[in-house]
């Protein structure tokens, strides 16, 4: 059963939009001279890279940005934070990419492109009270954040594992999938994150526990089927499918920590229409905006709006967090797939 996003979630952000002025304001247009006619202007185009999920896009957030900006008209392009950093990437050595603005679960590779000198600074007038840091310069700034957690199937599994550490005993073995870090940026940063607690040794012990390294969607639909009754999966995923897809699942937060990994939206310095991409930015960060991640089950970055429904409280989340060197995961990334790869060939 996919979740469908329209209906009450949808028309209670709208309703917002008569009460909340988003997208940092509006400006006062000048007064037209007499006998003068206000010409209408196309909409302007605008491309996102995102890597959030596209029925959250489709459903949610396009129809009120389309009501909101109604002179930029957004193209929004979704897939795996590792598939839109490849394409984008692929892109550049072309010569310029198709994209205004990226939007990942990868704070390295944001790290890497301001390096690089491909981001265009802009601060926000919306990011004044965000529960994560905004980008020294403007380059990228925070508009989710995202936890990796472990699920376990109920109708399969009678005594859950309570950490990172249980997923090696062998009352588990076989019954464990996670999604491939090649391709999943948030995977990718649970493997560092693990790597630097416990070494690659743990990697090394859970293949032998028979770890299944699957495809994200085929993972969580043969979780919901029982066929893997233990994922490594992000919070939003198990909140989905446990509160609008009726799994009889549980969600365990790990003793030693979940994976927290912040979500950001940069504009990139080669875009055609700079001033429709910062619109968008104070859009993701304007009540409406955030919201709208709250009901996707993700966590919002600004202070005021409501936390997912049946989340971890973000506080929480963060206390209880395993760290992640995202500045060397930025220069190590290629290393850390292909040792990961080895492993579980």
């Amino acid at each position: 059963m996919k979740r469908n996003y329209t209906g009450a979630a949808v028309s209670l952000l709208l309703a917002g939009m008569l009460t909340v002025t988003g997208c940092g304001g509006t400006e006062k247009k000048p007064a037209e001279k007499p006998g003068e006619k206000a010409a209408a202007k196309p909409a302007a185009g605008l491309t996102v890279y995102t890597s959030v999920y596209n029925g959250m896009v489709q459903e949610m957030a396009k129809p009120v940005v389309e009501q909101q900006l109604k002179d930029v008209k957004v193209n929004w392009q979704t897939a795996g934070s590792e598939s839109v950093k490849a394409k984008l990437l692929d892109e550049m050595k072309g010569g310029r990419a198709e994209a205004d603005l990226v939007m990942i679960s990868d704070p390295d590779f944001y790290l890497q492109l301001k390096k690089d000198g491909k981001l265009l600074n802009y601060k926000s007038p919306e990011s004044a009270e965000l529960a994560e840091p905004v980008d020294s310069d403007g380059a990228f700034t925070p508009i989710r954040i995202s936890a990796m957690v472990i699920t376990v199937h109920n109708d399969k599994i009678k005594e859950s594992p309570r950490s990172w550490k249980d997923l090696l005993d062998p009352k588990y073995k076989g019954k464990i999938a996670m999604p491939d870090p090649k391709v999943s940026a948030t995977a990718l940063a649970t493997v560092a994150a693990l790597t630097d607690k416990y070494g690659w040794e743990y990697w090394e012990k859970l293949k032998a526990n028979g770890v299944v390294v699957s495809k994200t969607m085929d993972m969580r639909e043969k979780f919901a089927h029982g066929e893997y009754p233990i994922t490594i999966t992000m919070e939003e995923s198990a909140l989905k499918q446990k509160l609008a897809q009726g799994v009889n699942a549980t969600i365990i937060y790990p003793e030693e920590g979940s994976v927290v990994v912040p979500g950001y939206i940069g504009i990139l310095k080669d875009t055609k229409n700079p001033e429709g991409a910062k619109k968008l930015v104070d859009w993701w960060l304007s009540r409406e905006g955030q919201s709208a991640m709250s009901l996707a089950y993700m966590h919002p970055v600004k202070y005021g709006v409501k936390e997912p429904v049946g989340a971890q409280k973000l506080v929480d989340l963060r206390i209880h967090s395993l760290s992640v060197n995202w500045n060397r995961l930025a220069v190590e990334e290629k290393q850390v797939k292909e040792k990961f790869a080895a492993i579980m060939k």
